[in-house]
């Protein structure tokens, strides 16, 4: 049931925020999920920035994937496809490079499984290696997993169908060879090995130089075989492989010199715990035909995140934090990459943040990515409502040397009236900064959507009493100050922020969405363009005609939670809800959509995870009393001026739910005021800064994307990929500015990242 539908089935919900969307529609897609048949392979989606991705509830699903794409790259060579100018060996065998680790494995065994009598295995493939290391604790022989779990399981299988007799013949061995001879036979024939053993039997005397020297002689030596098989780019036909929670590949974990070397070559890679390996270079691994990346395990969402996203760093220097970025070096590369991966790699962290409040425990969660900066930047993202996985896109695109969590609410909102709900949230998040702050770390805050109601109360934490007037920075408590020292240390972040004013906003948008529905409107949703007046004093006032919309708003929704039994009644339809999605399988579903994997991740674990309860409850919580609400909302604007808090506004002009004329109007106000304290006439010559960024549909993204504008822009959409970035890179861009000016001004210590951000910035 689309959110028009739902409009004009039951009117009284003109009343409240659309941003229900996501969970109608979660709703709304079960029966059709119901109806479909479930894939046996997931679906493969090239993501904007080139690379193909596919997402599987489980690892074996992964790897049957990854040979099942595998399979058609040997088909399309096997009919002669880009042959043309390759070498005589690349044109008799198919030729695959393979890293080490245990996820590849995956693949080997789906391979034999549904793939042995698809490929000519011992008359077209050959297998080489990306390393082979000596030394290294805890790691197996990249060609010990290839010949335990692959080629040998194979070599029984071809006994199994061609008989002993006919496989002894074509082996070329002599007549009643054993089964172990026509095993070692099967492996020599098809590998092409890294000789390691006697740099590892140097390492184990205790010559090391000598090690290095035989490491050296082994690259000259298979470097050599390569070009002679290959060619001087040593292009293989595939490469399978896996990376590391940090973004290594082969033998190539982060900052590792090698990593600068492009010209395709076999080299040494010493690693600082004392392993020695021989690698393929950079260089091969970008001159492959097709790159397989099977990645599972945990947390591989960061790494994944690093290598799609647009840095705005130096290229080169990406690379070096994340190794697999040479695999963006250019679209062409990037368009030969495919990553197969579970849903368990693509998950972050779990963080814990206990207080005290009325004398119980609160606990809330959050979604962590570390930073790789010790005491670095520490940015508290907040969600709309609910605190469900919205930030996806932010989690995996900002500057990696941040420490980046998303808050989620925790329980006990659930047990407070309408009035307290909003500023337990605010205290929660008071909190965490406070705690960040005694020890001078910047600490930005950024809410989207309803947490711009949270952000409102935090700024009024400071007052006693909501109604009285904003005190001196110097009449403020001791902890109040700190509160406000750290916000304008790091400054506040505004995406798409909602105000009870929005009600005004949402009504007129009502009859353009059946318009569009009859096919007569534009998609645009603008409307209305003046909400406030200015006061004889020179403050905000919400106008004659928002102001009567506010007062003559239905409580529908309060008197509907004030029934009888309603949470037991909610909480029953979250659980058949949910015992429908487990039935019909919708996460496996879910992995099938055409939309890249932010949005995919963000519907499962959406639909897994909401409370509906909850959702009503911080909805209704959100509308108690709107009149007064806006009022705090003015004055909380008051108070970026009031104390010298940089703030960011960050709005998609076709918001459906949120106004961007409000959003303009308040930053024109608060420039304004701006220019005013600081007695300045532009506004980049302000000390603090008000800054407003205006997002513009493109022509790539669909009509029919009613909430991409403002809930998707935070995650991977076709149509808001583009504005997603441009979200990252402005707040990058003003966190930056802010603390360098904090440093500068004896506030917080130097940071190596933003003195790095610096020194990359044009004059």
């Amino acid at each position: 049931m689309t959110i028009s539908a739902m409009l004009e089935w039951m009117p009284w919900l003109q009343s409240l925020p659309i941003c229900m969307e996501p969970w109608f529609a979660c709703l709304g897609i079960l029966p059709g999920l119901a109806r479909r048949k479930a894939f046996e392979e997931p679906l493969l989606v090239q993501e904007t920035a080139g690379f193909h991705l596919s997402i599987s509830p489980e690892i074996r699903t992964t790897g049957r994937h990854a040979a099942q794409i595998a399979t058609e790259k040997y088909r399309a060579w096997l009919s002669g496809e880009g042959q043309a100018d390759d070498t005589d060996f690349k044109q008799r065998y198919f030729t695959i490079a393979v890293g080490g680790g245990n996820t590849v494995k995956n693949e080997y065994k789906a391979l034999l499984k549904h793939h042995f009598h698809d490929i000519d295995w011992l008359e077209h493939v050959r297998f080489f290696f990306l390393e082979e290391t000596c030394n290294a604790e805890n790691w197996e022989s990249t060609r010990l997993g290839l010949v335990t779990t692959f080629l040998a399981p194979l070599a029984r299988k071809l006994i199994a169908s061609k008989g002993s007799r006919e496989l002894t013949e074509t082996l070329d061995l002599r007549r009643g060879a054993s089964r172990e001879e026509l095993l070692r036979r099967v492996v020599d024939v098809m590998t092409y090995p890294i000789h390691a053993s006697r740099v590892e039997h140097s390492l184990k005397r205790g010559d090391r130089e000598d090690a290095l020297k035989k490491a050296r002689g082994e690259a000259r030596r298979y470097q050599a075989q390569l070009r002679k098989l290959l060619g001087p780019t040593m292009s293989f036909h595939l490469i399978i492989s896996g990376f590391g929670r940090n973004g290594g590949i082969g033998a190539f974990p982060p900052y590792t010199p090698a990593l600068k070397r492009k010209t395709p070559a076999v080299i040494v890679v010493e690693n600082p715990a004392g392993a020695i390996s021989v690698a393929l270079n950079r260089g091969v691994l970008t001159a492959a035909e097709t790159i397989s990346l099977i990645v599972s395990g945990s947390l591989k969402l960061r790494a994944l995140g690093r290598f799609e996203m647009e840095d705005s760093a130096a290229f080169e220097q990406t690379v070096m934090e994340t190794p697999i970025r040479m695999l963006r070096e250019d679209p062409e590369t990037a368009e030969k990459v495919y990553i197969f991966a579970d849903d368990q790699a693509l998950h972050f962290d779990e963080g814990t943040f206990q207080f005290e409040e009325n004398g119980k425990t609160v606990e809330i969660k959050s979604e962590v990515r570390d930073g790789d900066e010790k005491g670095g930047i520490h940015i508290l993202l907040v969600h709309g409502f609910m605190g469900l996985y919205s930030y996806i896109n932010l989690l995996i695109r900002l500057p990696s040397a941040w420490r980046v969590s998303a808050l989620r609410r925790g329980k006990y909102a659930k047990t407070l009236p309408d009035a307290e709900v909003f500023p337990h949230y605010a205290n929660t998040l008071r909190k965490m900064i406070l705690r960040n702050w005694r020890s001078k770390r910047p600490t930005p805050i950024c809410c989207h959507s309803f947490a711009g109601s949270i952000s409102d109360h935090l700024l009024l934490s400071v007052l006693r009493h909501y109604d009285d007037p904003l005190p001196e920075l110097d009449q403020l408590k001791a902890e109040d100050r700190r509160l406000i020292e750290a916000l304008q240390t790091a400054g506040v972040i505004h995406i798409a922020t909602w105000a009870p004013s929005d009600l005004c906003h949402i009504t007129p948008n009502i009859e353009k969405l059946r318009a569009r529905k009859k096919g007569n409107g534009s998609g645009a949703f603008s409307s209305p363009k003046h909400i406030y007046d200015v006061t004889a004093e020179g403050s905000l006032t919400l106008n004659r005609a928002h102001r009567e919309g506010l007062i003559s708003t239905p409580p529908v929704l309060e008197k509907l939670m004030k029934a009888p039994g309603i949470e037991g009644f909610v909480n029953a339809l979250n659980v058949g809800v949910r015992f429908l999605a487990k039935k019909v399988d919708v996460s496996k579903l879910l992995k099938h959509q055409e939309a890249p994997y932010g949005q995919r991740l963000l519907g499962d674990r959406v639909l897994n995870k909401v409370s509906f309860y909850g959702v009503l409850k911080e909805i209704n919580a959100a509308l108690h009393q709107p009149e007064e609400y806006q009022e705090r909302h003015i004055k909380a604007l008051e108070a970026f001026i009031k104390y010298d808090i940089p703030c960011l506004s960050i709005i998609h002009r076709d918001d459906l739910m949120v106004s961007a004329n409000r959003h303009v109007q308040e930053h024109n106000y608060l420039l304004a005021a701006r220019l005013e304290k600081e007695g300045v006439k532009r506004e980049r010559d302000l000390r603090v800064p008000v800054r407003l960024v205006l997002l513009d549909r493109e022509e790539n993204e669909p009509s029919d994307e009613l909430i991409d504008p403002h809930f998707l822009i935070l995650s991977t959409t076709r149509g808001g990929g583009s504005n997603a970035r441009k979200v990252t890179a402005a707040m990058t861009s003003f966190v930056h500015e802010n603390v360098a000016r904090a440093v500068d001004a004896g506030r917080v210590s130097p940071l190596g990242s933003v003195e790095k951000w610096r020194s990359s910035k044009k004059p």
